[in-house]
């Protein structure tokens, strides 16, 4: 298993994702409000169309691009885990756009940065729902790893 601090290499993106209209959906843009200005690195609120950033993430020459994005995965809602960024797509995790796998292969193509993502395993993203309990406790604890680091 791959440790937050241990990703922590170099010129750092952490490429945030996520619909805050949509509950869990939203836990990316949620995450960079909890951490913008807070930590070490560059944190971009990517929202909706994180494809609307590529410019900006290939201009500031990262070592590292990390995308927060709710994930499916085997565990419960809340669990956090950081894949490869090679791993989307393989039949291990599943985001809720397809698109997501595009913008990695374009980030390793105009980049040579490593691509992970921390994947939170949402509760709902129900439109009109607020984010739930195990998402936000998970938000809060990896915020404190960050900013504390």
């Amino acid at each position: 298993m791959i440790n937050l601090k241990d990703i922590l290499k170099g010129k750092i993106v952490m490429f945030c994702i996520g619909n805050i209209e949509r509950g869990d959906d939203g836990l990316g843009v949620r995450f960079a409000m909890m951490i913008k200005d807070k930590v070490s690195f560059e944190v971009i609120d990517a929202g909706t169309a994180p494809e609307n950033w590529t410019g900006v993430v290939t201009g500031l020459k990262p070592d590292t691009i990390i995308m927060v994005d709710a994930v499916c995965f085997e565990g419960k809602p809340g669990d956090a885990k950081i894949f490869l960024g090679e791993e989307l797509g393989s039949g291990k995790i599943s985001t809720h756009d397809v698109s997501l796998k595009l913008l990695i292969e374009y980030l390793k193509a105009s980049t040579e940065a490593d691509i992970y993502i921390l994947g939170i395993k949402p509760l709902s993203n129900k439109l009109g729902k607020d984010i739930s309990l195990p998402v936000k406790t998970s938000l809060d604890k990896l915020a404190k790893i960050l900013i504390n680091n």
